[in-house]
């Protein structure tokens, strides 16, 4: 019976004694595994997402991508296409939807999967706590706006 272990993401097989996948570093499962972790896979992609909330709005391509993430996280969640209007002066609109209580997770595993993909995020993140401009270094406010001495934006504000 072939025990070959197999990558979770990319389903690529490796000997029993490898760990992690050569190609995504993902931790390897057993056959056995791997069909269970499938199965909860598919339970998670076809919940039904209810009093859902917005985590995050973009294009069709970047909402997808999060939805894996969320997903591979545990996550429920789906994606709400508004189209554009028919003159074509307003863009089509992707959301990606988790209920409520999943909100606060969903927002945590994002931000993490952004700080593994870049991991300067991470860097500037901790600069920022320690009360440092992520780009010149210099010592800066928690409630200024930007940086005094490169005028680097620290804080983003939308307007509506």
């Amino acid at each position: 019976m072939n025990q070959n272990k197999i990558c979770p993401h990319c389903q690529a097989e490796y000997l029993q004694h490898i760990e992690k996948c050569a190609d995504c570093g993902a931790v390897l499962l057993l056959p056995e595994e791997h069909r269970k972790a499938q199965e909860e896979r598919k339970r998670i992609e076809e919940k039904i997402v209810e009093n859902a909330v917005a985590v995050r709005e973009g294009d069709l391509n970047w909402m997808t991508e999060l939805r894996t993430v969320l997903i591979d996280s545990g996550i429920p969640c789906t994606i709400h296409f508004d189209a554009g209007c028919k003159k074509g002066c307003c863009g089509d609109k992707c959301r990606l939807m988790v209920q409520t209580e999943d909100l606060e997770m969903a927002q945590e595993s994002i931000e993490e999967y952004l700080m593994e993909v870049n991991p300067e995020f991470r860097a500037s993140k901790e600069l920022i706590s320690e009360g440092r401009c992520p780009a010149c270094g210099s010592s800066v406010g928690t409630d200024e706006r930007e940086c005094r001495d490169c005028g680097l934006p620290l804080l983003i504000v939308e307007e509506e």
